[in-house]
């Protein structure tokens, strides 16, 4: 007899199928903001407000993540629903379930910490572009065009294949593994308002939660689970036989569709909310929304460039990019989009974070953005046209 799937996963795909299309490049920014905020920070030239415009998908996610956990996880991320489509196709394929032996796993968990410190000290801090080709996401993120990814980002194909191979097997492998970003949701969510409550003394023998965790959770040996690796996919609310085991928030049961749903209309309703926030404030003038950060104003370096507006163009993903660049003062004080011939969503993934970098380095020779690799580089080569004009 088939199993019948229950209300909550019922919606969670409905969800996951929903943002897959309409936000899937929301992982890839949220974790290039992360590095956005991290270098600014280090840099000493963190201005919230100036930069907020280019951070939205960061401030939201983290913030949300905080309050009542990885909920973005388990039913937002487009990366974390293709691992789930590959794992729930091998189970029909093969009609098995992998399993890995208990102590290899909770030491392999601590690997996307490993990846995490590796990236932000090879790449955010010392600015290395050796990670530039080897990005999974960025493969996955640009898929239909396979001549650049075969040229251009072999070694992230190769990744993303074998992270699909992984998925195949091991639930949620990437997420339980590998994910830098969800390294970072770990550590932050253990402080939010929900939990999975589920008490062991009534239990039982019963491992219905633990065999059913996308994440591998050995929830049978505790009383609740909360942030850290739990994605708040509510499978163990569903399978537990004696109803045992429940969204928690302040304390207090709820239904686990109802919280699912207030979740998600929070997040995105947060999200909403944050871009309509922006919008009002770029057309009051109080914000800009082509060049956040301007804190090269207060910048004592030597001036390098001769004032005025200056237009160059590069090449973007999708065709010519032009940009114009404003000098006052001797120093670059705005970037501003001509035209692009470019990929929208990727256009607008890389143009807020590069041009900010622009402005905070008062150079061409900035990062390019995970997610938008090439919309980035058509930037900085339009970047470095025009201000080749003004030395």
């Amino acid at each position: 007899m088939a199993k019948k799937i229950k209300k909550s996963q019922v919606l969670r795909h409905i969800v996951q199928l929903i943002m897959f299309f309409a936000l899937p490049g929301l992982y890839a920014m949220t974790f290039n903001e992360t590095k956005t905020v991290y270098k600014m920070i280090m840099e000493g030239n963190f201005n919230f407000l100036q930069a907020f415009p280019s951070l939205i998908e960061f401030v939201v996610v983290m913030l949300v993540t905080i309050l009542i956990g990885r909920w973005f996880c388990g039913w937002i991320c487009a990366f974390g629903a293709y691992n789930d489509l590959i794992y729930f196709i091998s189970k029909k394929l093969f009609k098995g379930q992998f399993k890995i032996n208990e102590k290899v796993d909770s030491i392999l968990k601590y690997a996307k910490y490993v990846i995490l410190l590796f990236i932000i000290i090879v790449s955010w801090t010392f600015g290395s572009s050796i990670l530039e080709s080897t990005s999974p996401w960025d493969v996955f993120g640009q898929i239909t065009n396979i001549s650049t990814i075969v040229n251009n980002l072999l070694i992230g194909l190769i990744l993303l294949i074998l992270i699909t191979i992984g998925a195949a097997f091991i639930e949620r492998f990437f997420c339980r593994y590998l994910c830098p970003l969800g390294a970072v949701f770990s550590i932050i969510s253990k402080v939010g308002i929900v939990k999975i409550n589920k008490p062991k003394a009534d239990c039982g023998k019963c491992r219905a939660c633990t065999m059913n965790c996308s994440m591998g959770l050995n929830l049978y040996k505790g009383d609740y689970a909360k942030g850290g690796d739990c994605i708040n996919c509510l499978k163990c609310t569903e399978v537990c036989p004696r109803k045992n085991a429940n969204i928690n928030i302040l304390g207090q049961d709820v239904n686990q569709s109802l919280a699912g749903s207030v979740a998600i209309a929070t997040m995105l309703g947060v999200y909403g909310i944050t871009n309509f926030g922006v919008d009002a404030l770029t057309k009051a003038g109080i914000i800009s929304n082509d060049s956040a950060i301007v804190s090269a104003a207060s910048d004592n370096s030597a001036q390098k460039y001769k004032d005025g507006t200056y237009t160059g163009s590069g090449h973007g993903f999708g065709g010519t990019t032009k940009v114009s660049v404003t000098i006052a003062g001797g120093k670059i004080t705005g970037v501003k989009t001509v035209s692009n011939e470019d990929t929208s969503k990727y256009y607008n993934r890389a143009i807020g974070s590069t041009t900010n970098s622009v402005i905070s380095k008062q150079s061409g020779s900035v990062d390019t953005v995970s997610g938008a690799t090439y919309s980035s580089r058509g930037i900085i080569e339009a970047v470095q046209n025009a201000l080749s004009q003004a030395k």
